[in-house]
This record gives C-alpha cells, sequence and structure tokens, in this order.
C-alpha cells in the first residue's frame, strides 16, 4: 500500500464507496443489492439510522418458553401446598419461591430476546492496550454516523468464550460485529482466513502485517527464487512455536518444492543473531518484528508476502513475492467482520462509516518501532487478501475450514434438555430422584463441554454428583420435601 496523507487516504476511500463499481465478490449472494439501494452507494451517503433486527425465534426461544409454561404450571399447582404452618415455613415454601424465581429469569431472557438490541462489537485485544484503545476510538466514530449505540466487549484469549467465537455467534443474530485476527495460536495465518470462508465477511481491515523475507546484509540472494538455486536444503527460519501450525512452510513446500531445514522460535532477537551468525541461511518474520532491524541495517529483506497494493507503509521498495511469478499473501491480521449473509445494504452502510472512522482516527508517526504498523484497509483490499490467503489453504491439501461444531452442540444439548424434562418425572420415579439427576446433569455438561478431554470429563461427573446428592438432602433435611428414591441408594441416603 502506498503512503498517504490522512486527509489523502480518506478521500480516496470514500471516492472509492461512493462509485458504483463495488466488486460482485463483495456482495453476498443470497443478498443481491437493489437498485435502490445502489442508489444509495451511489450517493455516498445515508442519514437513516442503522436498524438492527430483533432476536430471531430459534431453539433457544422455543426452549425458554416451554421452560416458562412448565414453571408457570408448577407454580399454579405450587401455590396449594401449605407455605406456611404453624407460624414457620412450610414444605411449599422452597418449591414456589423458587419457581417464582425461575420465571422471573426466564421471562427476563425472552424479553430481552425479542428486545432491538445495541450493536456490539467483539475485540481481541488486551483491555487499556494500544489497539484496545485504537478500537474503541473507532467505535465511538462509527456510533456517531451509522445513530446507533456500539459497545465494545473484549474478549481475548481463544476458545469458545473469545471474541472469534462470540462474535460469530452472536453476529447470526445480526446484532454485532467482531474482531477477527490471525495471530492467535488456534488459528494462525491461513487458517484465521479459512475460518472465515462462508461464515463471515469484511467490511475494512484495521491492519495487515506482512512476512518478510531475511537474510543477512552481506547475502549475495537479492530474490526470493534465489533460495531454490542451492544444491542443499535451505537453512530456513519462522518466528513461532513449532507447534504452531502458521502453513507459509507448508506453502512453500507442497506448491513451490522448496527443500528447507526450518527452524522454529519465537524469540525473535534470537532467530536474528542465528541469521547474523550464519547459523540459518534466511528467516520468515512479521513485518513489525523485523523493520527495526532492517532500518539498521542488520538484515536485508529480499522479498515481501503481499501483493504490491497491500504493502505497508516503509516496504514500498521491497520485491514481493507474487512479483516472482508466485501469489501468496502470509502475515497477521486484523479485520472488522460481519455475518456473510448480512444484508449487502448493511454491509455498505457499515464500510463507509468503518472508513470514516479510520479517517478521524490519529495514528502514530511510522518512525515509532514499538507499535504495530496499522494500516487501515478498504473493504476490497481486506476482502481481497482473506480471498488470497482461503485459496492459499486449500493448495496445501488441508479441510476448507474449522468446522463449526458449536451450533451443531448446542442444539443437541436443547433436544437432550427438552426431552429430559419430559423424561425426568417418570425416571425420577423408577430410578429416584438422585440416580436421575445426576445423569441429567452429566449428560448436559458432556454434551455441552467445548473440548472436552478426560479432566473436564470427570469434573462433570462430580459436580453432576454434587448437585444431585446435595439437592436432595437440601429438599429432605432442611424442607422435609420427601423425595423418591432408589432401592440402590435407599440404604445409604437418609
Amino acid at each position: 500500500m502506498t503512503v498517504n496523507s490522512p486527509s489523502e487516504t480518506g478521500l480516496r476511500r470514500r471516492r472509492a464507496l461512493a462509485e458504483t463499481e463495488l466488486p460482485y465478490q463483495c456482495m453476498s449472494e443470497s443478498h443481491p443489492a437493489t437498485q435502490e439501494e445502489e442508489g444509495e452507494v451511489q450517493r455516498g451517503h445515508d442519514d437513516s439510522p442503522f436498524v438492527l433486527e430483533r432476536g430471531r425465534v430459534g431453539l433457544e426461544l422455543i426452549f425458554l418458553g416451554v421452560v416458562w409454561v412448565v414453571t408457570a404450571g408448577l407454580l399454579w399447582h405450587g401455590l396449594s401446598l401449605d407455605i406456611w404452618r404453624d407460624e414457620t415455613i412450610g414444605a411449599g415454601a422452597y418449591p414456589v419461591f423458587a419457581l417464582i424465581g425461575l420465571l422471573a429469569i426466564t421471562s427476563v431472557l425472552i424479553a430481552k430476546a425479542l428486545a432491538v438490541r445495541e450493536l456490539t462489537l467483539y475485540a481481541p485485544f488486551q483491555p487499556g492496550l494500544q489497539e484496545d484503545l485504537r478500537l474503541r476510538q473507532i467505535a465511538v466514530f462509527m456510533a456517531r454516523k451509522l445513530g446507533i449505540r456500539i459497545s465494545v466487549v473484549t474478549k481475548d484469549g481463544e476458545g469458545r468464550f473469545s471474541a472469534l467465537w462470540k462474535g460469530l455467534r452472536a453476529g447470526q443474530r445480526g446484532d454485532a460485529l467482531t474482531v477477527v485476527t490471525s495471530d492467535m495460536t488456534s488459528l494462525p495465518n491461513f487458517h484465521a482466513a479459512a475460518f472465515c470462508q462462508g461464515r463471515m465477511e469484511p467490511v475494512g481491515g484495521l491492519f495487515f502485517d506482512p512476512d518478510v523475507l531475511l537474510v543477512r546484509h552481506d547475502s549475495s540472494w537479492k530474490k526470493p527464487v534465489d533460495l531454490q538455486h542451492e544444491d542443499r536444503p535451505v537453512r530456513l527460519g519462522f518466528g513461532h512455536h513449532q507447534d504452531v501450525h502458521h502453513a507459509v512452510d507448508t506453502w512453500l513446500a507442497h506448491t513451490q518444492g522448496l527443500v528447507f531445514q526450518p527452524s522454529y522460535s519465537a524469540d525473535v532477537p534470537s532467530l536474528l543473531a542465528a541469521l547474523r551468525r550464519g547459523e540459518i541461511d534466511a528467516t520468515v518474520l512479521c513485518y513489525s518484528q523485523a523493520r527495526l532491524a532492517i532500518s539498521s541495517g542488520q538484515v536485508r529483506c529480499i522479498g515481501i508476502f503481499s501483493e504490491p497494493q497491500w504493502k505497508p507503509a516503509g516496504t514500498e521498495e521491497f520485491t514481493t513475492v507474487s512479483e516472482c511469478g508466485t501469489r501468496i499473501v502470509s502475515g497477521h491480521w486484523a479485520a472488522l467482520m460481519v455475518p456473510a449473509d448480512m444484508a449487502s445494504r448493511k454491509k455498505t452502510r457499515l464500510a463507509m462509516a468503518f472508513a470514516e472512522a479510520n479517517d478521524a482516527l490519529v495514528l502514530p508517526d511510522d518512525s515509532d518501532m514499538s507499535a504495530r504498523p496499522w494500516c487501515f484497509l478498504s473493504r476490497e483490499d481486506m476482502k481481497g487478501i482473506v480471498d488470497t490467503q482461503q485459496h492459499c489453504f486449500q493448495q496445501i491439501g488441508f479441510e476448507k475450514g474449522a468446522r463449526d461444531s458449536r451450533t451443531e452442540g448446542k442444539t443437541v444439548g436443547l433436544v437432550v434438555a427438552i426431552a429430559g424434562l419430559a423424561i425426568f418425572p417418570v425416571a425420577m420415579l423408577e430410578l429416584g430422584f438422585v440416580v436421575s439427576a445426576f445423569l441429567y446433569i452429566a449428560t448436559l455438561t458432556l454434551l455441552l463441554w467445548p473440548k472436552l478431554t478426560p479432566a473436564k470429563a470427570a469434573l462433570s461427573v462430580a459436580v453432576s454428583a454434587f448437585l444431585s446428592i446435595g439437592s436432595y438432602l437440601l429438599f429432605n433435611k432442611v424442607f422435609s420435601v420427601v423425595l423418591p428414591t432408589s432401592n440402590l441408594l435407599g440404604g445409604l441416603l437418609p
């Protein structure tokens, strides 16, 4: 990407978004743009508020409705029990109070599901750091442009409680955005782009930090193709742990036939020191990790894994790998993502607001070597980076992307929960309360545990046993409510 002043960059973005030549690939096939929507894009502005959809009536809402109906019916019957007896709490007090609480909680959840929500932006950055503060500033500008409140929720880390999964799940309701980054252990580089395929699409990029190919300052190699002219395997270093499959090494071996001896290290200074000592021939690092060593002349860049139009500032003179006849985009990026099935008009509104918010944001000087170089990319540029990485991912023979088992697991859990509510009273009469409750709770926890491991399974069984036995003793000893018990446990439990 060429260097432009903030005003020139903002003017270029606004003109690009106001043009009618938005690429067809940036539009959802299931939501083609109408003539009316195209006219709004041509005018370049839309002052109407950004309208959010109400909660969708899915399995969650059906389940809450079933719980509400069952709870209301049990409460109606529970009011006929003795709540007070001889000026003390009777046997019916605890069930009635518990049912009232459950009815109130369920009513709140149903009202929340049907209410018009604010727009939530899930962020993977650590709270209080530079990237988090920049994103919050962008959210403030976007909120003013769209005429709607945007709440930034930080979910740093990985797994199902991270920004990636939270944004993906909430985005299906049409009221959430998420920042997806390839700087994750579980979804690095090509893998993050493959994960988004068919699920999420970018409306703009926060930064693209491409990988660069480095050699010693006195090396005779001038271009990436020079690595192929060695009689021995190239000693090639990579700036990440060996157990993190960054995919660029596999891509070089499978598609380019490059024979090399890899060295992996997340300690960048040690890797650069090994390069200078001649222990390795070349190394692949992100530009932000190596730009200080490049600017000081310690190492020399002979190739950048980017297309010419996506180069960050300071890399204009670097030779791209694509200029040598190989199209690849590798490196860390972060993009503002929306659900792939969102209406094209909303995607365009968000892209315009995102671009204008970036224009208003003051970035640090390019000479600041301590921070990752943020270089905002338009919707089209970010889409091109993600699409190219998806193509590279498919070239090396991996599956299309990470399988989304979250929705399937939650659906199975809801089905088991609803079926269990119907079977539980009958099972309780035959097996007793403790055994029935244990089987019910253990089955649900085992199904809904993300990435179930033996330790998590043992914890689920222990918690299920504690809850089932504890509930039985609570009803029996404290509230004098006699619950059915099985013959097996009849002599063990009082």
